[in-house]
Parts: structure tokens; C-alpha cells; sequence
């Protein structure tokens, strides 16, 4: 397995979040942050949720903090099964 360094200040945060890829995509839609460029994020389905990461290029003016807070608001229940 060969292993790639990111490039120099780059910055990247990842977590599995316990939702479909279907709905994070819509969720990630709505999160005008995601679509700055420079940032990129990637799915893959992982278990019973789904991997989530996001990258930051140089420039973009995302700290590690504003990444960790987006993967936040993607983690955030949407709905409320079995409620009135």
C-alpha cells in the first residue's frame, strides 16, 4: 500500500456518519460552504453509515475547526421518527 502525504497545508476531516449517502448528498446540497472551491468532500459507504471527508486547500481560509463544524451540521438529526 503506498500512502501519499497531502500537499502543504492542506487540511482534511473525516468521521462515519450514521446516515445514507442519499441523504447526506441532499444535506451537503444545502451547505453553501461545500461548494467553495478548494474544498472537496468525498463519500463511501462504510458498515451502517457512511465515510465522510472533506478537504481544504491553501487559500480557501477553512481551519481544521470550520471542517470538524461542517461534518457537525452534517451529523445533526434531520428528522424525528415516530413523532407527531
Amino acid at each position: 500500500m503506498v500512502a501519499f502525504d497531502p500537499p502543504i497545508g492542506e487540511i482534511t476531516a473525516s468521521r462515519t456518519l450514521v446516515k445514507s449517502e442519499p441523504e447526506l448528498l441532499e444535506m451537503m446540497a444545502e451547505l453553501e460552504r461545500l461548494g467553495d472551491p478548494g474544498i472537496r468532500v468525498t463519500t463511501a459507504e462504510k458498515g451502517f453509515g457512511t465515510r465522510v471527508e472533506i478537504t481544504a486547500e491553501p487559500g480557501t481560509g477553512c481551519a481544521p475547526a470550520d471542517l470538524e463544524e461542517l461534518l457537525n451540521q452534517l451529523a445533526e438529526p434531520r428528522r424525528r421518527p415516530f413523532t407527531k
